[in-house]
């Protein structure tokens, strides 16, 4: 079982993380998973996160359950089963060894794409088949997906309620897509209740709270700091993973 002070550490991460979420509208999943990484056994991390995530984006998809743009999520839906078997059947052969190392690559990335990512106008309903077998692979290995697929709901067409309401139902399935996926690679998730019931109330609560302070904070120092401070992280879990 876990110490107190991991506990503690998650549940508290859970809440800054959801906070984060609520102010940018996305990169909480990414920040957690950098910390769930740091601080558990590396194959833990993404079925746990995976958890919570579910629980932090049905928390927006019941919100906006009106804006849900349904087309787009029905072609979506079946690629993303066969990308997260796909995954499964890989990742069941896996030593993850170099789990951390992954993770804080992929974190860099993060932070380059959020700089850099493509702008996407309106892409064709059927084009979402395509991403949703992609997410689905992306999914089981590191977890949080959000970021790639943020610029494919960012359409010309759809308004900010659009655009959370069907990246959230999207994110949701690719979630609860991993429960039963890790399950049959024989992962217990029972041991594991109590934390989870406890980080979901977190992740929820920081929600809110986000967007309580949205228009309380100032935008772009606090992207300045959550950048700086998510690089270092990276770094970090890098460098532990080499020494």
């Amino acid at each position: 079982m876990l110490e107190v002070v991991t506990v503690v550490v998650l549940v508290i991460a859970c809440f800054i993380t959801a906070t984060i979420s609520g102010i940018l509208g996305m990169a909480g999943g990414v920040t957690l998973l950098g910390v769930m990484t740091a601080l558990l056994p590396a194959p833990v991390v993404v079925p746990l996160h995976g958890v919570v995530q579910l629980a932090s984006n049905w928390t927006r998809t019941w919100a906006f359950r009106r804006h849900v743009h349904w087309p787009i999520f029905f072609a979506f839906m079946l690629p993303a089963v066969l990308g997260v078997a796909v995954a499964a059947n890989i990742w069941a052969d896996l030593t993850l060894t170099w789990f951390r190392a992954w993770i804080g690559g992929f974190i860099l990335l993060f932070l380059l794409w959020r700089r850099y990512k493509p702008k996407l106008r309106n892409p064709p309903v059927w084009s979402y088949g395509f991403l949703g077998l992609a997410a689905g692979l992306l999914a089981i290995f590191v977890g949080a997906t959000g970021p790639f697929l943020a610029p494919f709901f960012l359409r010309d067409d759809f308004d900010n309620e659009q655009v959370i309401a069907t990246k959230a139902v999207c994110q949701t399935w690719l979630h609860l897509l991993k429960i039963p996926a890790f399950l049959a690679l024989s992962f217990d998730y029972i041991p594991y209740a109590p934390l989870l019931a406890g980080l979901a109330v977190s992740v929820i609560g920081g929600t809110y709270f986000g967007k309580h302070l949205l228009s309380r904070i100032s935008k772009e120092r606090f992207v300045f700091w959550f950048q700086l401070v998510l690089a270092v992280l990276a770094v970090y879990l890098i460098v532990s993973s080499v020494y």
